[in-house]
C-alpha cells in the first residue's frame, strides 16, 4: 500500500473533509494529528493517508490547494511515529484482553 502525508493549516480541516469525499479518496485511510506532536509548527495539521497507489496518485491532485506533502525526509520520520503510535495502543488492547 501506498501513503502520503500532508501539512495543512487547522481551520482547512473542514475544507479537506470535503475533497476527501472523492470517490476514491473517501476509501482510503486517514488519520489526523495536530503537527506539534510530530514536530511540526502550531496551527497546523499532518494528514496521512494509506490507501493505494492510484488513490495516493489522485490525492497528489486534488489536495495541494488545501495542503502540502510533506517531503520524503519528514514524512518517513512523522510516518515512523504514526506507526509506533498505532502499535502502542495495539499493544494496550491486547493487555486488556489478556487473561
Amino acid at each position: 500500500m501506498a501513503w502520503r502525508i500532508f501539512v495543512l493549516p487547522a481551520e482547512k480541516r473542514t475544507a479537506m473533509e470535503e475533497v476527501l469525499t472523492d470517490d476514491i479518496l473517501w476509501r482510503q485511510s486517514r488519520v489526523y494529528r495536530e503537527a506539534p506532536t510530530l514536530g511540526g509548527k502550531p496551527g497546523e495539521l499532518y494528514l496521512y493517508l494509506d490507501g493505494s497507489d492510484s488513490a495516493m496518485e489522485r490525492a497528489d491532485k486534488l489536495i495541494p490547494p488545501l495542503g502540502t506533502k510533506v517531503d520524503m525526509k519528514d514524512a518517513e520520520r512523522i510516518h515512523s511515529k504514526l506507526k509506533e503510535e498505532q502499535d502502542n495502543a495495539a499493544q494496550g488492547m491486547g493487555l486488556m484482553f489478556a487473561d
